[in-house]
């Protein structure tokens, strides 16, 4: 895997006084940061943590519960001013996780020129429901899209039966006067079976996506609406669904009139991965990551997953085979960010417009012994990620604060003038941007899985992860099963998240966790910006794993170092 090169240091010191109770759970719940709370530095694990070494930037190395005495500081390269953003671009794919990132160095290289938000967590590892936390800066259990189908609780059907298209983030923004569009994937099911599929959503002054069927998936075959117009598009290389896209936006943007907002949302690296004519073989042999964690067999290991075998040769074979499709799918999905991108700056542009590289969730390929898929509540599904290019961004800066999907809303609309209603429950990033260093911020966020996965949906994989409520902080990911068991890593000593070590941590320290996993899962708009805050316990120093049955004694932990392939730079 390419090693992650060290990035410039921000830290996050959090409220030195911040009090507030509310009943939650039917419980009094208070929210006090003390002044000896942890430190939230964004040092990369591969400075501080010798063992996350070569790792995605996700996996830090947090503080052991005290403040330095004295904070390392490194010049930030900052160009302009926040004030001076009048258009925002959301470049976003579809199941990019840290580590294909990391294999992709045309998407690498993003980091360099903005700020790398390393704990960006999504509210859950499935298309849908995290793509409405975007439009709707709320969490699954608020905004009530559970799932993928509507059969389950979710998709754009429950999306539009609950009202949401009426009161959500484009329609915001327009009713400010920013001019918005959307381009690529939209919700999954769209447009459903009553509304005609000519149905452009509120909001969207530029609307342009694929209707129904799953061809999309493919890259070929598809039928596209443009601001009502449809067509069909067959199996000709030109008819490549991400280059006909990307052409789209970049001549949407040369008409484009500030202040604007632009979602590119490419169905790239989604199953089953399909690439461009000009990138395939562009990675012919990979491999996928030989990370601690590939085919591993933790202690501990919850009820649903200790009984799963070891992959064998054959699947492991065939994971790399899905290894290579991923990483030549996203070759055309960064060469699609590029082009857009270089659309701006052609057109001066980026000199007053903040662009946003993410994902609505990650993706796992052989880690935990799990074959392929997502829906986990681990790193490689959970944490994606995140860059910021623009004016008053710090160049090759990272912040490990805990952010999430949700603050995408509130961010976003307090940077193009538009109100947000009271009911979200994300913070707007700004302040944070501004003041690394000085800004009271949240210390942990949740990510949930309220819905089980359908055979007809796209993102079915057979075995998942049951319902849960996780909980993650810059030192620990709690994780509530329900009737299921409950899991508890140390993400200091154990970034790769294999050892549960709820039987040996102290009972108040697990007591804390759970209550503020239990406040986020139930909190709403202005509760949950408390919830976020509760005191974290700090990790013990030296806690040594727990035994059990069901570690290998050698597991396939051992890194296998490769090379990326150099990033071809052809364009259609």
């Amino acid at each position: 895997m390419t090693e992650v090169p060290p990035r410039k240091k921000a830290s996050v010191v959090l409220a030195s006084a911040l009090s507030a109770a509310v009943v939650v759970a039917g419980i009094i719940t208070a929210g006090l940061v003390l002044p000896d709370s942890p430190m939230v530095t964004a040092t990369s694990a591969a400075e501080t943590n010798p063992s996350a070494s070569g790792i995605d930037p996700g996996v830090t190395s947090p503080s052991d519960g005290s403040a330095p005495a004295s904070q390392e500081q490194q010049s930030r390269e900052v160009e302009g001013d926040l004030s001076e953003i009048r258009n925002v671009v959301v470049l976003m794919g579809d199941d990019l996780d840290w580590q294909l990132f990391n294999g992709v160095p045309r998407l690498r290289e993003f980091m360099d020129q903005g700020t790398t938000l390393s704990n960006f967590v999504v509210t859950e590892s499935l298309c849908c429901p995290s793509r409405v936390s975007i439009y709707r800066g709320q969490y699954v259990h608020n905004h009530k899209v559970v799932s993928n189908m509507p059969q389950t609780g979710g998709g754009w059907q429950t999306f539009y039966d609950l009202g949401h298209q009426k009161d959500c983030l484009p329609v915001w923004l327009s009713r400010a006067g920013v001019t918005t569009s959307h381009v690529g994937k939209y919700l999954n099911g769209f447009p459903g079976k009553e509304l005609n599929p000519t149905y452009t959503p509120p909001g969207w002054a530029n609307f342009v996506t694929t209707i129904r069927g799953k061809e999309a998936y493919t890259g070929y075959g598809y039928t596209l609406n443009s601001n009502g117009t449809l067509r069909k598009y067959g199996k000709a290389p030109g008819d490549f669904l991400e280059d006909v896209l990307t052409t789209k936006t970049t001549q949407w943007l040369t008409t484009a009139t500030s202040p604007f907002y632009l979602e590119f949302a490419s169905y790239l690296p989604h199953s089953p991965a399909p690439t461009a004519p000009r990138f395939k073989g562009t990675h012919a042999g990979s491999q996928a990551p030989r990370v601690p964690n590939f085919n591993a067999f933790g202690t501990n290991e919850p009820d649903w997953l200790k009984s799963e075998p070891a992959l064998g040769p054959k699947q492991i074979s065939n994971l790399d085979r899905q290894w290579t499709r991923r990483l030549e799918s996203a070759e055309s999905m960064a060469d699609s960010f590029h082009r857009i991108i270089e659309q701006l700056r052609a057109s001066g542009r980026d000199k007053d417009t903040l662009v946003i590289i993410t994902s609505d969730n990650g993706y796992h390929v052989g880690t935990h012994r799990i074959a392929s898929g997502k829906h986990t509540p681990y790193r490689e599904d959970a944490v994606v990620p995140a860059i910021l290019i623009g004016p008053g961004i710090a160049k090759g800066a990272t912040i490990d604060a805990m952010t999430s999907t949700i603050d995408l809303a509130p961010t976003i609309s307090t940077l193009l003038g538009a109100q947000a209603p009271a009911w979200l429950d994300g913070r707007d990033l700004t302040p944070l941007l501004r003041d690394p260093d000085g800004t009271p911020w949240r210390t942990g966020v949740l990510t949930e899985n309220l819905a089980a996965t359908t055979p007809d949906d796209p993102d079915y994989s057979g075995f998942e992860a049951p319902k849960y409520e996780a909980l993650r902080t810059p030192e620990w990911l709690y994780v509530d099963y329900g009737t299921e068991g409950t899991a508890l890593y140390d993400l200091v000593s154990d970034p790769y998240e294999l050892n549960n070590i709820l039987g040996s941590t102290d009972t108040t320290a697990v007591g804390q966790l759970a209550a503020q996993t239990r406040a986020l899962a139930t909190c709403r708009g202005a509760t949950c910006r408390v919830a976020d805050s509760m005191p974290v316990p700090s990790v013990p120093t030296g806690q040594e794993p727990e035994t059990s049955s069901t570690a290998t004694p050698t597991p396939m932990a051992t890194p296998t170092p490769t090379t990326a392939a150099p990033s071809p730079t052809t364009t259609p």
